[in-house]
């Protein structure tokens, strides 16, 4: 097991732009304050979404579109750097009707978005792991 201690430093909430990417939108937002590792959570509504789900026999996501309206049920994630840059691994459960879709966001368009973001003071990066074929934290 590898461990990091980091401590909290500034805290934001961020109200995301209409029509916009929700990736795109924080990764902005990460290069505009200069945070490199944070923890972020949230909710609201998207118009579309892509998720998907990591295929560990393949090594590969597995992407799925989904081109309606839905509830942002749940978001929550972390910033650390791959590559020298913010890099945002979230997870989304999203829901409509009886339909509930979860996994890896890709990206997903933002009908209303509200997003608690906790910046962590010190450095986590990430690097390729042979074993699992992801990015993990070194």
């Amino acid at each position: 097991m590898k461990f990091f201690e980091l401590k909290n430093g500034r805290t934001f909430l961020l109200k995301l732009e209409y029509g916009r990417g929700i990736i795109e939108q924080l990764v902005e937002f990460l290069f505009a304050k200069k945070i490199e590792t944070a923890y972020l959570s949230g909710i609201g509504a998207v118009k579309m979404a892509e998720i998907g789900y990591y295929d560990q026999e393949r090594k590969e996501y597995v992407k799925r579109k989904i081109e309606e309206p839905m509830e942002l049920l749940s978001l929550t994630g972390n910033v650390s750097l791959r590559d020298g840059k913010p890099f945002c691994h979230v997870h989304v459960v999203l829901g409509k009707d009886s339909m509930i879709y979860a996994g890896h966001l890709f990206d997903a368009e933002v009908f209303a978005c509200e997003i608690y973001l906790v910046e962590l003071e010190g450095k986590v990066s990430r690097s390729y792991d042979e074993q699992t074929g992801l990015y993990l934290w070194t």
